[in-house]
């Protein structure tokens, strides 16, 4: 982004085996879309076993981050540039997801506006 950018949800995560002690873990992230002021990475987490070299992916997970000013405002990220048709497909898999998100937090949003003009507050 450019700066700072601040954690403003983790979309999923996926536990799919454990990291056993002694194992090494390697993180591997990727910016898969940006918005205006949001962008969206997937964080793939391998366990290495340091005697036989054997890799197993343990953890995948989509976390959104918010870039921000010095004064904690949103500002613009740069745009994405997409070459290769695995960042095409990291994209649109990612526009999916925040679609998900968006109709979700609306979702939540009627369900307590509803409530509370149930419970005339």
């Amino acid at each position: 982004s450019g700066g700072v950018a601040l954690t403003v949800g983790i979309d999923e995560m996926n536990f799919l085996e454990p990291v056993h002690i002694g194992e090494v873990v390697v993180l591997k992230a990727c910016v898969n879309d940006v918005g205006t002021t949001s962008m969206e990475c997937g964080v793939r987490v391998e366990a290495q076993d340091p005697l036989t070299g054997a890799v197993r992916h343990v953890n995948s997970a989509y976390l959104v981050f918010v870039a921000v000013d010095r004064e904690g405002r949103p500002r613009p990220v740069p745009e994405l540039v997409v070459e290769s048709d695995v960042q095409r497909r990291r994209r649109r898999e990612a526009k999916l997801r925040r679609e998900r998100r968006i109709a979700h937090k609306e979702a939540i949003e009627a369900a307590r506006a509803a409530k509370q003009e149930l419970e005339g507050t």
